[in-house]
């Protein structure tokens, strides 16, 4: 899986969750549109995009 992916880090969600469960976790992916098979979509392929908030500096606090 491509490192940073929308399915790459469902899929290390998922282990996290249900362990050796293969079924659970690629049933999840496949059901979710970001794996067909053994395969990944493009969907699952895209690297998530951050929201607006993320992507901006923090403020700055003025100290007197």
């Amino acid at each position: 899986m491509p490192a940073g992916s929308a399915a790459g880090k469902l899929e290390a969600e998922l282990k996290d969750r249900y362990g050796s469960n293969k079924h659970a976790i690629y049933g999840t992916l496949n059901k979710a549109g970001l794996m067909h098979g053994n395969k990944v979509t493009a969907k699952g392929a895209k690297k998530p995009r951050l929201g607006r908030r993320a992507r901006t500096a923090p403020a700055r606090l003025a100290v007197h």
